[in-house]
């Protein structure tokens, strides 16, 4: 499953060949691993010398020959600010004991769209593991018909709870006997594994659509069965269901047709090969599905109606990451042979891997004008490495959860290397680590874990972003052949199997020949990560590197890590392997020529944080490095030196013109931040410099857009320019510049507010950003005018995100309006007394308390008495009535 990073990043690729197996380190503020650069080749000699609390053990000298180029590590920080995280924990988590197995399941389903219920049967076919004469099925919000034995059509007694279902067989049954249980139900999810979406249909905005999402546990809320995440079975599918939707389940449709006597069509799908039930899925919707045949594989995109013609930059290169992974992994896919992909409404994850059948959330949908800036392509990439990591091989329980996620991450980055290029794989890196870190700033924790209260607190940076950090870290510490051999190894040996962390360390030492047990338990058993605190001395050519671990030893331990050390000389560059396993460690290196910079760790490989100074001429030297993590770092560490003009300009210069988006929108964000330091005529040249003329990415643009948030107020004769190109901005090609000029316009002229955007406020756009913005511009606004177009915009059909935005500004702000004002605002409220969206019906009832309008009690009375509502929404609407009651009083009504 899919949780993190947005939909627009890319995705995961094939790691670069390493000219050594090392393992290497990373910094919160520096970009990540870098793939290896041709350099010229220096030699270097090094000694290495370790100090543990201030007592000298040894000195080690070695030489090697290596190239490339990098840089830096961190700004100075205070450790104690590092140190507020906790550690989570509670009781050891074990999940019941499989006492039969499941081998095949048999799901037939239809739906009471207004009572949002599932009616169906299933059959299910075990084998017992030992003499037992009862069996337990989860099944939670179900009532049952009948359970019974199909082979003999006898009905069996059972006892049912809240989540499971015990069952007394009429026998023992010895270890091996089989049985096939047959169960008649009707399941009412409580909006847990299935969903109803608009299920009457009565948003015009919002199609009806039924989907399904079992992880960790919740396929049973919806059908009996065995919720375990180490079962497998194989599956069919019968769903019934009004002509006009279409279906998708797990593996191939067989069959789809109107069966004798039903108004109903049913759809038959089958999956040949077995799988955990958490990955049995359902998506009913009115869908175009478009169809292409690559290969033995068919692969079907599913779209809503308006979105087909796009459906090519929506699932854009599905098939080639398909191809890259069966290439890179040497197996094909293990599965029927389809691959469908479907956009689900209000789902609760961003993407879920069900097996053949991935559901993804709605806004992986978009329109020509923002195919321009967005790409699926990290998320796209996520679900299908599942299809081997997840779902071939499955972890054995929650606590393993990582194993699954972990590698789905790593494939992430690897398909960006693969497609997009060494700048595209290293800046996921160094989100996915600053990710991580912001974390990590407030838990920690093992990576394997089983203190977890429930499955679903396993969703989180560790067990994704840190998970893939760490497989990336054993990468480079096996190198290419080791890890590749590895991955393919543990895919064959585990196929179809259920798998934990002690299986993952056996198949890699296998291959390695090595003991990887301190790797496993320091990274995957243990939390956190090291600080280290870096310095070095530089005399002509020689240089002395000293690395401190700073981190509190109590709460974690000492660290070995494997770092290349990067030597740049007047010369050439060199690179160096040190290991770092005390408290302090010292290295010495020389070179032939004066050396210049020497840089621990430039492809922050290693799961670290880093804490140094920088001297003024090492960052003004590392702002113009042809390495793009060179000049993150350097960046980051350069707000201690805005101060100075020189460095100001060179920030400036890096904006404008750097040649990869991330460090251009990174220098503008500097650049904001201080802004107040910049001439004004220099800071409004910059921003005029981003306009999509001449700034080709979106992100960048936006970004520009802060430095006039975060400027003095304009001079005068600059003033017409400021407005003038925000203005052209709020017509910037990417909605989303557009929408952020509108909110800035919004800040910056809210006299004149409601004219500046009232071009945009009748605009559709992609997830309604501009309409948005547009609500979010007026809320700012002293514009007279601003109101009416809140109402108006307020009052637009259907469920959508600005309109809740606008409704609770009106509601919350409706007392300080005049009287014409109030009564316009009031008769809106009063209109959706009887929406039939919860939300903006308790916005209708706050508005209407707060303009004391005792027109509408009435309308609010037979509310209360005919609607069926929750306790939170009749305590406030019976509120209402009486405050309304109280100030008719009051006016002698």
């Amino acid at each position: 499953m899919s949780i993190s990073s947005f939909f627009f990043s890319a995705s995961v690729g094939f790691p670069p060949e390493e000219p050594e197996t090392c393992m290497v380190a990373q910094n919160a503020r520096s970009v990540s691993s870098i793939t290896d650069y041709p350099g010229e080749t220096g030699s270097v000699s090094v000694i290495r010398k370790n100090v543990f609390l201030a007592a000298l053990i040894l000195t080690i000298s070695f030489s090697a020959s290596c190239t490339a180029f990098f840089v830096t590590e961190t700004q100075d920080e205070p450790i104690e600010e590092q140190e507020g995280w906790i550690i989570p924990g509670g009781p050891e988590q074990v999940l019941r004991e499989r006492t039969w197995n499941l081998h095949h399941q048999k799901l037939s389903v239809r739906f009471r769209f207004e009572k949002e219920q599932v009616v169906g049967e299933t059959e299910m076919l075990f084998t017992s593991n030992h003499m037992q004469s009862e069996l337990i099925i989860d099944a939670k919000t179900m009532e049952f018909d009948s359970i019974y034995d199909v082979r003999a059509n006898r009905n069996f007694t059972y006892e049912l709870d809240s989540a499971i279902v015990t069952i007394q067989l009429d026998r023992d049954y010895l270890e091996g006997d089989t049985l096939v249980l047959g169960i008649s139900f009707v399941s009412t999810p409580p909006q847990r594994g299935l969903y109803f979406v608009n299920p009457r249909g009565e948003d015009p905005v919002t199609p009806t659509q039924i989907w399904t999402l079992g992880q960790p546990e919740d396929n049973s809320f919806w059908f009996p069965t065995i919720d375990h995440p180490a079962e497998r079975a194989t599956q069919e599918t019968w769903i019934s269901v009004p002509d006009r939707f279409k279906t998708l389940s797990n593996g191939l449709l067989l069959d789809s047709r109107i069966l004798p006597g039903d108004t109903l069509r049913t759809d038959y799908w089958r999956l040949h090969q077995p799988h955990a039930p958490y990955l049995f899925v359902l998506a009913v919707g009115e869908y175009e599905i478009v169809e292409e045949k690559k290969g033995n594989l068919l692969y079907r995109y599913y779209v809503e109606p308006q979105f087909v013609e796009t459906v090519d930059q929506i699932y854009k290169n599905t098939a080639d990451m398909v191809q890259f992974s069966e290439d890179i992994l040497e197996m094909p896919y293990p599965w029927d042979p389809v691959y469908a992909q479907a956009p689900v409404h209000d789902f609760i994850a961003r993407g879920m891997e069900n097996t053949t059948a991935t559901l993804l959330y709605d806004a992986v949908q978009f329109d020509a004008r923002a195919a321009r800036d967005l790409s699926n392509q990290d998320l796209i990439m996520h679900e299908i490495i599942h299809q081997w990591f997840g779902n071939l091989v499955t972890c054995k329980d929650w606590a393993n959860l990582p194993l699954n996620e972990g590698f789905a991450n790593y494939f992430e980055s690897a398909y960006r290397l693969h497609n997009n290029g060494p700048d595209e794989y290293l800046w996921k890196n160094h989100n996915d680590r600053l990710r991580y870190f912001a974390e990590a700033a407030q838990y920690r924790r093992p990576i394997i874990f089983n203190r977890y209260s429930i499955p679903e607190d396993m969703y989180d940076r560790h067990t994704y972003q840190k998970a893939g950090q760490v497989l990336r870290m054993l990468h480079d510490y096996l190198g290419d052949d080791i890890w590749w051999r590895g991955v393919r190894l543990w895919l064959e040996r585990h196929a179809f199997d259920a798998v934990d962390i002690f299986d993952f360390q056996s198949v890699f030492e296998d291959v390695s020949g090595m003991d990887l047990q301190p790797f496993i338990q320091q990274w995957f058993m243990e939390p956190g990560h090291p600080y280290l605190d870096v310095s070095h001395e530089i005399s002509g050519n020689r240089a002395e590197l000293t690395v401190r671990q700073v981190h509190d030893t109590l709460r974690q331990p000492l660290f070995s890590l494997y770092p290349e050390v990067l030597i740049v000389a007047e010369g050439g560059e060199a690179w160096q392997r040190i290991r770092i396993d005390e408290a302090e460690n010292s290295f010495y290196f020389e070179a032939n020529d004066n050396i210049i910079d020497i840089v621990l760790d430039p492809k922050r490989v290693q799961l670290a944080e880093y804490f140094r100074d920088i001297s003024m001429s090492s960052l003004s030297r590392r702002l113009e490095s042809d390495h793009l993590l060179v000049r993150a770092e350097a960046l980051s560490m350069a707000e201690d030196y805005m101060e100075y003009r020189t460095i100001r300009n060179q920030v400036a210069e890096v904006a404008m013109n750097d040649s990869f988006w991330g460090i251009r929108m990174t220098a503008y964000g500097l650049i904001a931040d201080y802004a107040w330091m910049y001439e004004q005529e220099q800071a409004l040249s910059m921003v005029l410099r981003a306009t999509s003329s001449t700034e080709p990415d979106y992100r960048v643009r936006r970004e520009s857009l802060n430095i006039l948030r975060n400027m003095e107020i304009p001079l005068v004769d600059l003033q017409e320019k400021v407005r003038d190109h925000i203005a052209s901005m709020m017509a910037d090609t990417s909605y989303f510049v557009s929408a952020d000029a509108i909110v800035l316009a919004g800040e910056l002229y809210p006299e004149h507010t409601a004219g500046m955007v009232a071009p945009y406020a009748e605009l559709e756009s992609y997830q309604d950003v501009i309409k948005n913005a547009v609500v979010r511009a007026l809320i700012l606004s002293d514009d007279p005018d601003a109101t009416d177009m809140l109402v108006g915009l307020a009052d637009d059909p259907g469920r959508r995100s600005y309109r809740d935005l606008a409704l609770s500004y009106l509601a919350e702000s409706v007392g300080a309006f005049d009287e014409r004002k109030a009564e316009r605002v009031a008769v809106l409220f009063g209109r959706l007394i009887g929406d039939p969206n919860r939300d903006y019906r308790l916005h209708a009832y706050a508005g209407l308390a707060a303009t004391g309008s005792y027109e509408h009690l009435d309308l609010l009375r037979e509310a209360k008495d005919q609607r069926e509502m929750d306790e939170h929404e009749l305590r406030t609407i019976k509120d209402t009535i009486r405050i309304l009651e109280y100030n008719r009083t009051l006016n002698g009504q």
